[in-house]
């Protein structure tokens, strides 16, 4: 006889289905400010109901970009890029002197010795903030002459050697067609001398030539940052809100054109795109108020940065804010991508101001790395000024004076993280 065991067994399952709008929701608060703009000049241009309350289109926004990318004046454009350089205040001054110091061609037209001089500085910081601005766009800017511009295209393209070198110590001769001479020099036939001359021609003369061909994707910031005695005043930036509108006086004309018709068709097509346009309204709106409510969480927690430089930098966590605002981290997480803020001539990313903290076994519970990594740098550009080389175990004993507790290994690898020697590389450079 069969035996028939009968079990009963709960099975529980959830079946929960996001909202579109909570999709698109999410989708507009991790946009930048770029996408966001081509985001809604595409929805305007999809729902005849919908108009922008800006002046000036996306549209208008990239002819006028295309303009500032001819324009000889490049000073704007160096600025912000120079945000991602140095934000410590000697490093300010310098960028501040060599950019101030720039021509329209794009050649810089101060030397080291005399940027560290202006502002007080040493020469191994003014070699520092200049070898960092050479790297910005356009390629070779900042370059001292003609010459070093050449150059610095011909190391980028992989062709330079001494021949090339010797060709652009003669550019006379080069322009004089002394192409014998030149051959000479190089003790190379005439027929290579014309073919190097040739790769040379096909160069940019200066650095804002490049400005000309390569199209600039301007960052726009997000929040405006001012400091007022002791407190800082966060603002969404108004020329980049994006509201969109409904166009009242198009949809009573075409409600009073419908009303005799009554077609259900096109009810329903115009009942869809108000509430669709009313949706991309509320999810703008509901942007704005999430990300100026977290900047201005994240911001007053590194309200010290803003009047000290970034050696008051804290340690900072996507955890932190999201407890202070209730709210979950992804949410954070999203709201800060791609965002910026403007602070004096600073454009920053908001992911700047979130830093891991030291080693625990370190201990430095309000210190995050990138200050205890300003205040090594800086000691270090002290030397000279204090005749004395500091090694990694002095720069230990230091830290601890300001009761920063961090090992000697932690300090080996924060110096080596900013390209600095070690102390018998940098005395035997120093005797």
């Amino acid at each position: 006889m069969l035996k028939q065991n009968i079990t009963q067994r709960p099975s529980l399952k959830i079946n929960q289905k996001i909202n579109s709008n909570i999709i698109n929701s999410i989708k507009i608060l991790q946009m930048s400010s770029n996408e966001l703009a081509e985001y809604t000049q595409k929805e305007i241009e999809k729902n005849p109901f919908l108009i922008s309350n800006k002046n000036n289109s996306y549209n208008d926004r990239a002819i006028e970009i295309d303009n500032y990318a001819k324009s000889s004046n490049v000073k704007e454009w160096l600025y912000e890029q120079s945000s991602f350089i140095s934000v410590n205040i000697w490093g300010e001054k310098l960028v501040n002197c060599f950019i101030e110091n720039i021509n329209d061609k794009g050649f810089c037209k101060i030397s080291v010795e005399e940027a560290a001089l202006q502002t007080k500085t040493s020469l191994e910081q003014s070699n520092l903030v200049l070898t960092k601005l050479k790297l910005m766009d356009p390629e070779g800017i900042f370059s001292s002459t003609i010459e070093e511009h050449l150059s610095y295209q011909l190391k980028k393209k992989k062709l330079f050697n001494n021949n090339y070198q010797i060709i652009i110590e003669h550019l006379n001769d080069v322009a004089l067609g002394n192409y014998n001479k030149l051959a000479k020099l190089c003790t190379l036939k005439e027929k290579e001398i014309i073919k190097m001359v040739n790769n040379i021609k096909m160069l940019k003369p200066t650095p804002v030539d490049s400005l000309e061909i390569e199209k600039i994707e301007k960052i726009i910031p997000d929040i405006i940052v001012k400091t007022h005695k002791k407190n800082i005043i966060c603002n969404l930036n108004n020329t980049n809100n994006y509201e969109v509108l409904i166009d009242e006086k198009y949809l009573n004309d075409i409600k009073i054109k419908q009303k005799y018709q009554n077609t259900q068709e096109t009810k329903n097509y115009i009942k869809n795109c108000i509430a669709h346009g009313k949706m991309l309204q509320n999810n703008l709106n509901r942007r704005n108020t999430t990300l100026l409510l977290i900047s201005e969480k994240i911001l007053n927690y590194q309200k010290k940065f803003f009047f000290n430089g970034e050696e008051d930098l804290l340690p900072l966590t996507n955890r932190t804010i999201s407890e202070k605002i209730v709210m979950n981290e992804s949410t954070v997480s999203r709201a800060v991508k791609n965002k910026y803020i403007k602070f004096n001539n600073k454009i920053l990313p908001l992911k700047y101001f979130f830093r891991s903290r030291t080693n625990n076994k370190d201990k430095n519970i309000n210190n995050s790395s990138i200050s205890i990594k300003t205040k090594i740098r800086k000691i270090i550009a002290n030397e000279e000024k204090n005749n004395i080389v500091y090694s990694d175990s002095n720069i230990v004993n230091i830290l601890n004076e300001e009761n920063i507790l961090i090992s000697r290994r932690t300090v080996t690898k924060y110096r080596e993280s900013l390209n600095i020697a070690n102390s018998l590389i940098r005395s035997k450079n120093k005797y």
